[in-house]
């Protein structure tokens, strides 16, 4: 260790001219994060950096030990190239940078775009710099230009957008490097900013009603004999219920007289999405297992009735579209889980539920589908849609619809069918 000491000595004489200097300009500096960077070398050195200094010990150990005249030279040189690198990191300008997508509401397949923009708040010009800007598993890097007082400077960049998902954009990121690749600075300039790429959903033109009444539940245009919204007076046909009979207007007109109601309809729509990974041939079903899940619980919910989508993990939140949306965009497939549970757990915490909607892929056994329906009680209509690579087709499995499908566009002709 004494030896190396002795040997590295040489090399702080060498440094000094040069390192003094900086410390001096570091405590000149008004900004207390470029004085950092001088006194804190660790944080800014890149790898090349640790291989460059690496090599300098070594050459100057060798022209201490050995006597190499060669060695000196090119430790000479290399000190040189590592104090001079330093200059590169001073701060050069005071840039202010702003970053958003053109478009807050990103679908799976659309084309978005992130603008950039980059301005010059100071009453002089600020030297040519260079920027990054982190876009999910990507980087986008640009340069700046010579920007004059007041003046701005505008890139765009396209944001991915081919899976669901959620993507961190930024933060843009001032890079202060030297030629060589020693020394390396990054400045954060913006915040990180989180974009949900949403699923593709399509509008159903059908409402799969249920049968369960309710004094809250919406009121239709078919009439009945005993409900609660009530609609007018009609005359008494054999068969109706005497507990009916308006007895003041019987007597004022002289023969009986019934009340006749407008029926209520609860309809509460329950969508279980599974998510085991052996449900699904390709990842790419399960995209569209997902888009199908949302597609019916939005639908439901743009018609005012209660929805809940639940997944093996968690139950997504349904009191927005948007709020629906963003958590969907957190799904992934899981370990192998057995669905027939997901559904008796299911209409166990919801018994309320008039509708329930198995989502899953084609992988499931039939035999799966007819155990199902031996879960769901029998006032609570059941229906399975499976996404996969067969064409859409419908059928019956025991008492339940099962609905073949390789196209999202395809759904809203399946549920026409099924009303």
């Amino acid at each position: 260790m004494r030896g190396l000491v002795r040997a590295l000595r040489p090399l702080g004489r060498l440094a000094a001219p040069v390192l003094r200097p900086l410390g001096r300009l570091a405590r000149l500096l008004p900004h207390a994060r470029a004085a950092s960077v001088l006194t804190a070398p660790w944080r800014v050195v890149t790898p090349t950096g640790v291989a460059a200094g690496v090599l300098l010990a070594a050459c100057v150990a060798a022209g201490w030990v050995l006597g190499w005249q060669e060695a000196w030279s090119a430790a000479v040189v290399l000190a040189v190239v590592v104090c001079t690198a330093w200059l590169w990191l001073l701060p050069s300008g005071g840039h202010q940078v702003t970053h958003s997508p053109l478009n807050s509401k990103v679908t799976v397949g659309d084309h978005a775009l992130v603008h950039v923009e980059v301005t010059n708040p100071l009453t002089r010009s600020l030297l040519p710099t260079r920027m990054e800007l982190p876009i999910g598993g990507g980087t986008a890097v640009f340069a700046v230009p010579t920007l004059a007082p007041r003046a701005s400077f505008e890139r765009g960049f396209v944001l991915p957008t081919d899976h669901r998902g959620v993507v961190t954009v930024g933060p843009v990121l001032c890079v202060a490097r030297d030629p060589v690749g020693l020394l390396r600075r990054e400045r954060e300039r913006t915040r990180a900013q989180r974009i949900h790429v949403h699923p593709r959903t399509v509008l159903m033109g059908a409402v799969l009603q249920g049968v369960l009444r309710d004094v809250e539940g919406a009121v239709t245009q078919d009439l009945s004999s005993s409900d609660v919204s009530f609609h007018a007076l009609r005359d008494y046909v054999p068969g109706d219920d005497r507990r009916n009979v308006h007895w003041r207007t019987t007597a004022r007109v002289g023969r009986l007289m019934v009340r006749q109601f407008e029926e209520t309809r609860r309809s509460s729509l329950m969508v279980v999405l599974s998510t085991a990974e052996e449900d699904y041939d390709d990842p790419e079903h399960f995209e569209t297992a997902v888009s199908v899940a949302c597609s019916l619980a939005l639908d439901a919910m743009l018609q005012g009735r209660q929805v809940r989508l639940l997944t093996p993990g968690a139950s997504l939140p349904t009191t927005t579209p948007l709020r629906l949306l963003d958590a969907s965009c957190s799904l992934a497939l899981e370990a192998a889980r057995d669905d027939v549970s997901l559904a008796r757990r299911a209409c166990a915490d919801h018994p309320d539920a008039s509708v329930l909607v198995l989502v899953t892929g084609q992988c499931l056994p039939v035999g799966d589908l007819a155990r199902l329906r031996g879960v769901v009680p029998v006032s609570m209509m059941a229906l399975a849609v499976r996404c996969g690579q067969e064409p859409f087709r419908r059928r019956r499995v025991g008492a339940m619809d099962v609905l073949d499908l390789d196209r999202l566009e395809d759904l809203p002709r399946a549920m026409r069918r099924l009303v």
